[in-house]
């Protein structure tokens, strides 16, 4: 009985002795901590990240100080957690000598009386950028009380150290050693690999550019692929390889792939890499308006021209161009901008010097142009500019007795939509009074009670409102 305690005890011991020294585990040294985004979308009551940092003392790991992280990522410019890819964490690591980074989210963070916490965490490699380890925890103050109430947590210091606790405890210490020489991994990085452009008609010519950054030696060779069809590629020497391809005549999203040889007999397939969008529809715009007439003279009434501009049918636009031109097709107006319309462009009867158009007719057109280089435009809006006061001639005609005609003429363009006219004798006493809406008679007439002096022509005060209906705009 005793000789099989002591085989038992020597397997145990064998077993602890193969775990702590296998050939194919590594143990995590030195970690850096990576300030946790915050998507509670509140101010955070407290310093999570150096709540981590507080937790990491006495432990067996090294961390790397946040004023030694905080240079590192100053110096590459990255300025969120969302700019940390794959080549930032290995390049991380290989600086720093950090075996592995934890990064994570701030779901919520509150306090109060009771307080709550919701935080996600994981652990990736900095040798192939390999997340070794996640984890989450959620907890409030009510969480720990007892049936009776006794045990809520209400500091919310106090439950963050118990979810860090919780959150962290089950972290590795090791990783397999063979990460550090997968043979699996590629020896170079592809940074960045785009479409130009990235939407385009079917049948088109599209550019493909692809940055390279070494790791551990240049690709030997690249090929590029687009529904089956290789795209042939040049390198200039440094880290770009380019190319060009006529699009796909489908209309649909289209994936890169790419086949890429690092070392000899060792080709690596990289796919869903950037995508292009082949667009053969056309988009469709409108523009609705308040007038069709405006008189820009600064009193406040129908001084400008409003448009309303709305895209019917398209995903986005490269840019969009706004004119405005006389009866004879020459540009008065014009303006322009990129991507998406403008809620409403305006026209205050100037040209592009800023200055005050003619009387007349113009018209107005908005032209688009999506990220397919498809163009379309609206159709022609008529608007008239008529800023000129209205201008009434009132002519004696006949006289039978004490009854004196009067014949009406206006120069006015547009309809009229009210008037009054007052008519005075030689000493400046009214002797007849009119009035109505929309166009002038064109005679009138009165009876005087004296004899009265009368001009062969007559200009006498009048009040007219000109009518107005839809109308154009300017930006």
């Amino acid at each position: 009985m005793k000789y099989i305690h002591v085989i038992v005890l020597i397997a145990l011991f064998s077993l602890g002795v193969q775990s702590s020294w296998a050939e194919d585990a590594r143990r995590i040294t030195t970690i850096a901590v990576i300030p946790f985004d915050n998507l509670s979308g509140e101010d955070l009551p407290l310093d999570f990240t150096q709540a981590i940092y507080d937790w990491f003392q006495g432990k067996s790991f090294k961390i790397i100080s946040q004023d030694t992280l905080e240079q590192f990522f100053v110096k590459r410019r990255v300025r969120r957690t969302s700019g940390v890819n794959k080549a930032i964490v290995r390049e991380l690591g290989r600086t720093l000598d950090v075996d592995a980074l934890i990064m994570g989210s701030i779901n919520l963070l509150s306090g109060g009386n009771n307080p709550k916490v919701d935080v996600s965490a994981q652990m990736v490699n900095t040798l192939d950028s390999s997340i070794m380890w996640v984890n989450s925890v959620s907890y409030s103050g009510n969480d720990f009380a007892t049936l009776l109430g006794i045990g809520k947590i209400r500091s919310l210091k106090k439950l963050v150290e118990i979810a860090i606790e919780d959150l962290l405890k089950d972290m590795p210490e090791v990783f397999e050693e063979e990460k550090e020489s997968n043979s699996g991994m590629a020896p170079f990085e592809i940074v960045q690999a785009s479409f130009y452009p990235k939407v385009a008609k079917g049948r088109s010519s599209v550019g493909l550019m692809i940055e390279v950054r070494e790791l551990a030696e240049m690709p030997t060779y690249m090929n590029a692929i687009v529904q089956d069809k290789d795209i042939a590629l040049s390198f200039d020497g440094d880290k770009w390889y380019s190319g060009s391809f006529i699009s796909p005549r489908t209309e649909g999203v289209y994936t890169l792939k790419l086949y890429v040889a690092g070392k000899p007999n060792k080709v690596f397939l990289l796919d869903a890499l950037a995508s292009l969008v082949v667009d053969n529809t056309p988009p469709v715009v409108t523009i609705a308006s308040h007038t069709i007439l405006i008189s820009p003279n600064n009193d406040g009434v129908n001084d400008y021209v409003l448009f309303s501009p709305a895209l019917l049918r398209t995903e986005s636009l490269k840019g969009w161009r706004f004119e405005v031109r006389d009866k004879h097709g020459e540009l008065v107006r014009s303006a322009e901008g990129r991507e998406g319309l403008p809620r409403g462009l305006i026209w205050r009867g100037e040209n592009n010097a800023f200055k005050p158009v003619n009387d007349g007719t113009y018209f107005a057109q908005l032209i688009i142009e999506d990220q397919a280089d498809h163009e379309a435009a609206t159709d022609k809006v008529m608007v008239t500019v008529d800023r000129t006061f209205p201008a009434v001639e009132i002519i004696p005609g006949e006289i039978e007795g004490r009854v004196v005609t009067f014949n009406v003429k206006s120069t006015e363009a547009s309809d009229i939509l009210e008037w009054d006219i007052t008519i005075y004798d030689q000493d400046e006493e009214i002797i007849g009074t009119f009035n109505g809406k929309l166009s002038l008679p064109p005679t009138l007439s009165c009876t005087v009670k004296k004899k009265v002096l009368i001009s062969k022509k007559m200009f006498l005060p009048i009040h007219l409102q000109s009518e107005m209906r839809q109308g154009i705009c300017q930006s």
